[in-house]
C-alpha cells in the first residue's frame, strides 16, 4: 500500500494540497449534512411535542378560567345520574373554544377527556370528531396512564385519531386528577415536514461541497509560493513562540508578519491568563477526560497542601480519603455534562475536611472539542463556622426568652404556695387549712392550666377533621362565651353569610381559638362595648371569619410580639392564647390575621379551607 502511493503520489505541490484539503474541507461538510440529517426528525419531532404541549396549556388556561369542571356543571338543571346529559352539557361550553384552537392550528386534533363521566366530552375540530363525544378510550389507552400519574406525556401511535402524536396533559381540580387535555397531529404530516428538511440539507450539503471545493482551489492558488518555508516556520512557533518566522518578499510576507504578531499576542495573553490564574484567591483545578489532574493554581496548592508537580497527571480523586467515599461534583460534570453553580459541601481532604463553594464546568478548545472539566473551589470554613455560630445563638437566644417566659409565669404561683405552706406549717387551725389550702390548689391548678398551655404549644395534637358548618360552630362557642361576659354590658352582632361551603377542620380546637379570641375581645371592653362577628365566602375557595370589637386596641409597640408565647397585655394572662391560636389554624393550611387601632379596636380574621365536596372522580 505505501508503496503504491509513493508511486502515484503526485509530485506538485498544488495536487498534494489538492488531495489534503479537500477531504479536510469536504468531509465536515459532508458528516455535519449527514449528521443533520438523522437529527432534523428529532428536531421536527421535538418541536411538535413542545407545539402540541404548548396547545394543550392553551386548552388548560381556558378551562381553569372557566372554573373547571365543577364549575362549569353548578349551571347544569338536569339529573345527577343522568351521564349523557352532563356530557352533553359540558360539550356545549367547550366544544367552540376547542374548534376554534383547532381551527388555529391546522392539521391538530384537541379535546378534553372527563374521568368522572369516563368519556370524551369534545373533540376538535368537531365536524370530523363530534362522533367520538361521549366514548369512552380504550383500557390500553396513554391517557389512563396520565390521569394515574398525573403527569404530562407526549406519545406516538396509533390512538383513537389514528396513527398520530398524542399530547396529554392532566386535568387537576381540588388537587386531584379529573381529566385530561390532549392535543395531536398525524404522524405522516410529521415524516413530510421532516422529508422536505432533509431534501434542504441534502441540497445545501451539495452547495456547501461545491463552495468547499472552490476555496480549496482558490487557497492552493495562493498558498503555494513559500508554504514550505512558511510550514518550517509554524513548525517551529509550535514548540517556541518566541522564534518568529523568517521574513518572505510579497503577499505571502504579510500573511508571514501577521502569523507572528499572533503568536506574539498569544504568547502575551497565555502569561497574562497564568497571572490572572495565579493571582485568584480561589482554587482552580482543570480534570482532562481521563479524570486526570491537568492544571492547578497556587490557591488549590494551598487547599490540598501540595505542590502542582505532585498532582498533575495523577487522577483526581486520588487528592482525597479513600475511606470518604467522595462523591465529586467535577467528576459527575465530567460524565454527564451537568455544570453546576456555588455547590456548598464537605472536602474529604487527606489533612482536613473544610466547607468550600465549588463551581463546575465543562472546558473546551478553540474548536469547541471538550478537553476536559474545570472548577473553581473556594474555602467558606470560617464563614461556615461563623453562620453555626450566629445560628446557635439564635437558638440560644429564642431558648433563653422562652425559659423567662416560663419562669416569669410560675414564680408567682409558686412563691404564693410556698408562703401559705410556710404558714400551715405553724398553724393548727382547721379553717385556716381549710382557706389556705384552697387557695394552693387554685394556684396548683394554674400551674398546671400553665403547663398544659405549654405543651399544647409545643406538641402538635392530632386532627380529627370534619366537614363543619362555621356558623353553627360560631353560635355553639358564643354560649360558652356568653358567660365570660355576663357582668359586662357587651353587645354580640352576628353578620353570618348564608350557604357557605363547609369547613373541613377539627371542631374542638377551631372552638379553643374562636373562644379564646372572643374572650380577649371581651376582656379589651370596659363598660358599653361591642363585638361583631362576619362571615363570607373567600374567593380562594374557603371560608373568612372576622372577629372585631370596640374596645382598647393593641399599642402599636408591642403589635409584632401578640403571637409570640409568654407575651400578654394582660397582667393575669399566660401570653400562650393567641400562640396556640395561631398553631392551630396554621396546622389547618389556614391564615389567621389582625389589625388594632389603638383606642378604637381590634379585628382578627381567619380564613379556613372549604370542604371539597367531591372526594372521588
Amino acid at each position: 500500500m505505501i508503496r503504491f502511493l509513493r508511486r502515484y503520489w503526485p509530485s506538485t505541490l498544488r495536487m498534494q494540497l489538492m488531495l489534503i484539503l479537500l477531504p479536510v474541507v469536504g468531509l465536515p461538510i459532508i458528516a455535519t449534512g449527514y449528521v443533520l440529517k438523522l437529527r432534523g426528525h428529532e428536531a421536527i419531532v421535538e418541536e411538535k411535542r413542545v407545539h402540541l404541549q404548548g396547545i394543550t396549556v392553551l386548552l388548560a388556561q381556558h378551562l381553569q378560567d372557566r372554573g373547571g369542571y365543577k364549575s362549569l356543571l353548578v349551571d347544569y338543571a338536569g339529573a345527577d345520574d343522568d351521564r349523557q346529559g352532563q356530557i352533553r352539557f359540558l360539550n356545549s361550553r367547550l366544544r367552540v373554544y376547542t374548534d376554534q384552537v383547532a381551527q388555529a392550528f391546522p392539521e391538530v386534533g384537541v379535546g378534553y377527556f372527563h374521568l368522572g363521566l369516563n368519556a370524551i366530552i369534545t373533540y376538535g375540530p368537531s365536524a370530523q370528531y363530534d362522533r367520538t363525544v361521549g366514548m369512552t378510550i380504550p383500557a390500553d389507552h396513554p391517557g389512563w396512564k396520565v390521569m394515574s400519574s398525573g403527569t404530562a406525556k407526549t406519545v406516538s401511535g396509533g390512538q383513537v385519531r389514528g396513527n398520530i402524536m398524542n399530547a396529554m396533559l392532566p386535568i387537576r381540580e381540588d388537587e386531584r386528577v379529573v381529566g385530561y387535555i390532549w392535543a395531536n397531529e398525524f404522524v405522516d404530516a410529521i415524516d413530510q415536514q421532516a422529508g422536505a428538511m432533509r431534501l434542504a440539507v441534502h441540497t445545501m450539503t451539495l452547495v456547501g461541497f461545491g463552495l468547499s471545493l472552490a476555496v480549496v482551489l482558490f487557497v492552493i492558488a495562493q498558498l503555494t509560493s513559500g508554504m514550505e518555508k512558511i510550514k518550517q516556520g509554524l513548525l517551529r512557533l509550535r514548540f517556541d513562540l518566541r522564534e518568529p518566522i523568517p521574513p518572505i518578499k510579497g503577499e505571502i510576507g504579510e500573511i508571514v508578519e501577521a502569523i507572528n504578531g499572533l503568536a506574539q499576542a498569544l504568547l502575551e495573553t497565555r502569561s497574562m491568563h497564568h497571572n490572572i490564574l495565579d493571582s485568584l484567591s480561589d482554587a482552580v483545578i482543570t480534570v482532562d477526560s481521563g479524570n486526570k489532574v491537568s492544571y492547578i493554581n497556587p490557591a488549590g496548592c494551598e487547599l490540598f497542601q501540595c505542590q502542582a508537580s505532585e498532582v498533575v497527571g495523577k487522577p483526581y480523586l486520588t487528592l482525597f480519603r479513600t475511606e470518604a467515599n467522595f462523591s465529586s461534583y467535577l467528576i459527575d460534570t465530567l460524565q454527564t455534562g451537568r455544570e453546576h453553580r456555588g455547590v456548598e459541601l464537605d472536602y474529604p481532604l487527606p489533612h482536613q475536611t473544610p466547607h468550600i463553594l465549588a463551581s463546575s464546568s465543562l472546558l473546551y478548545d478553540g474548536r469547541g472539542h471538550q478537553l476536559g472539566v474545570v472548577a473553581v473551589i473556594r474555602d467558606m470554613s470560617e464563614t461556615f463556622s461563623l453562620r453555626q455560630q450566629v445560628a446557635r445563638a439564635d437558638r440560644l437566644a429564642a431558648i433563653g426568652e422562652v425559659a423567662a417566659g416560663i419562669a416569669h409565669e410560675l414564680r408567682t404561683p409558686l412563691t404564693s404556695i410556698r408562703g401559705f405552706v410556710q404558714y400551715l406549717q405553724g398553724s393548727t387551725d382547721p379553717k385556716e387549712w381549710q382557706e389556705y389550702g384552697d387557695i394552693i390548689i387554685r394556684e396548683v391548678d394554674g400551674l398546671n392550666r400553665i403547663v398544659s398551655e405549654l405543651l399544647d404549644l409545643v406538641r402538635s395534637q392530632p386532627l380529627n377533621t370534619a366537614p363543619t358548618d362555621i356558623n353553627r360552630l360560631i353560635e355553639e362557642t358564643l354560649l360558652l362565651a356568653r358567660d365570660s361576659a355576663s357582668n359586662s354590658r357587651i353587645a354580640f352582632v352576628l353578620a353570618l353569610a348564608d350557604q357557605l361551603p363547609q369547613v373541613e377542620v377539627d371542631r374542638g380546637q377551631i372552638k379553643q381559638v374562636l373562644l379564646n379570641i372572643i374572650v380577649n375581645a371581651i376582656q379589651s371592653i370596659s363598660g358599653l362595648g361591642e363585638i361583631r362577628i362576619v362571615t363570607a365566602a373567600h374567593a380562594e375557595r374557603g371560608v373568612s371569619l372576622c372577629i372585631s370589637d370596640n374596645g382598647c386596641g393593641i399599642p402599636t409597640a408591642v403589635r409584632d410580639r401578640i403571637f409570640d408565647p409568654f407575651f400578654s397585655t394582660k397582667p393575669t394572662g399566660t401570653g400562650l392564647g393567641m400562640a396556640i391560636a395561631r398553631r392551630i389554624i396554621e396546622s389547618h393550611h389556614g391564615r389567621i390575621e389582625f389589625e388594632s387601632v389603638e383606642g378604637q379596636g381590634t379585628a382578627v380574621t381567619l380564613t379556613l379551607r372549604a370542604y371539597p365536596e367531591e372526594k372521588t372522580a
